[in-house]
């Protein structure tokens, strides 16, 4: 079987002791070459050759961030979208007057509306290349609270979803046998985890949550159409697997805010996946003990880059008892495991050793299993550690 196929059929919930490695490898890869450091023999290579060269299975989950794109992908990358050449479909305003200024390190975005303007700003600067950091961060929030909720919401009403499946497929045909080129769907599960992950500043957010709910209730209510127009656009692509929904968090996303904001949603896109032949990865990169029990409720098929102890409270076999059969868990191996600084050569090989009886477990109870890195590949990594965990799993 080709790497795809052994990923799709761990997807669909094989557990056939053949443990497949996959780590997220590109932003490696920019961090490096934003210093100056890429060993030679990577130079000019994307995800897929990168895997090719290292000897693992290709992560491509929403997009190869090593292809270059056009400043204006990220016009409204404040609003929680941003585009790719990658992405099956291109977010994008119509009827509204929308001003994008940018310089080396500074975007920033300005939309007149009915009730004036919308604006917002991003940041990205050579440290954080250097970091690995394939996104701007948000530098100042379209909503300070809930009295720019109505300007914010008419923003939305004015974006349209273009499906543009030869992007997809593109990326599909580069990726190739190598992994499944899973495609971008919308990074949060809901609207109302839009608000909280990309639309106000967090302290805000939650305050509003206690004090305003109803406000935030109506906002996400007039976000709902656009959502269904995306959600539509994407179970008609060419695509196997989508990714909506990531972040989660129980200490940021906790249980009842799940189980309530989230959830519902997550289980409304399955239910249209489903129908179309499509599985649901979420990015499942933050302290997952205390929602696997929620991620069930959701009934997503992925959980992509789980992260287990030591850098969260739960062992990675504990969180595939909980996840259960139903769920193929996507990770495993915490970056810092990579790290010679932060864990010594004795630890690493006896960590490996309980990792390989890990990976050999194939209980019907079980979550299938890809190894990946949690959540990427950092650029300080020990490449050797990494070709010892390929090595300890090559089939």
């Amino acid at each position: 079987m080709t790497v795809r196929a052994r990923m799709l059929a761990a997807m669909r919930g094989s557990r056939d002791g053949r443990t497949l490695f996959a780590p997220r490898m590109d932003l490696w890869a920019i961090a490096l070459r934003a210093r100056g450091t890429l060993p030679a023999r990577y130079d000019g290579m994307d995800s897929a050759e990168l895997a090719d060269a290292l000897g693992v299975g290709c992560h491509a989950v929403r997009a190869d961030y090593t292809v270059p794109r056009d400043p204006d992908d990220l016009v409204l990358r404040g609003l929680g979208f941003d585009n790719h050449p990658d992405y099956p479909f291109r977010v994008e305003i119509e009827g509204l007057e929308v001003r994008f200024e940018t310089t080396d390190e500074l975007f920033s975005t300005t939309v007149v509306t009915s009730g004036g303007p919308v604006r917002w700003s991003l940041i990205h600067t050579a440290e954080m290349a250097r970091a690995g950091v394939s996104l701007p961060f948000v530098e100042s929030y379209p909503a300070q609270g809930t009295g720019d909720l109505d300007r914010l919401a008419e923003v939305f009403e004015h974006l349209v979803v273009r499906p543009t499946p030869g992007s997809w497929e593109r990326f599909s045909q580069r990726v190739g046998e190598r992994g499944v080129a899973v495609a971008n769907g919308c990074i949060v599960g809901s609207p109302m985890h839009l608000l909280l992950h990309e639309l106000m500043p967090i302290d805000r957010f939650f305050y509003a949550y206690h004090d305003e709910y109803e406000k935030l209730v109506t906002f996400a209510a007039r976000l709902e159409p656009f959502f269904e127009r995306m959600l539509a656009v994407i179970a008609g692509s060419p695509a196997e697997v989508v990714l909506w929904g990531g972040n989660y968090d129980r200490d940021v996303t906790w249980p009842p805010f799940f189980g309530t904001e989230i959830a519902p949603w997550l289980r409304r896109v399955r239910a249209v996946l489903g129908k179309a032949g499509k599985l649901l990865l979420c990015h499942t990169d933050g302290e997952n003990d205390g929602l696997t029990e929620h991620y069930r409720r959701a009934g997503f098929d992925v959980a992509e880059s789980v992260c287990p102890a030591p850098m969260t409270g739960a062992p990675l076999g504990t969180l595939r008892e909980r996840m259960g059969p139903g769920i193929c868990v996507w990770g495993g191996v915490p970056s810092v495991m990579l790290l010679k600084d932060s864990v010594s050569e004795a630890d690493f090989a006896s960590w490996l050793r309980r990792l390989q009886t890990e990976g050999a477990r194939t209980n019907d109870d079980l979550s299938p299993l890809i190894l990946g890195v949690s959540d990427n590949v950092p650029p300080d990594a020990d490449l050797d550690r990494l070709r010892a965990i390929a090595d300890a799993f090559r089939p």
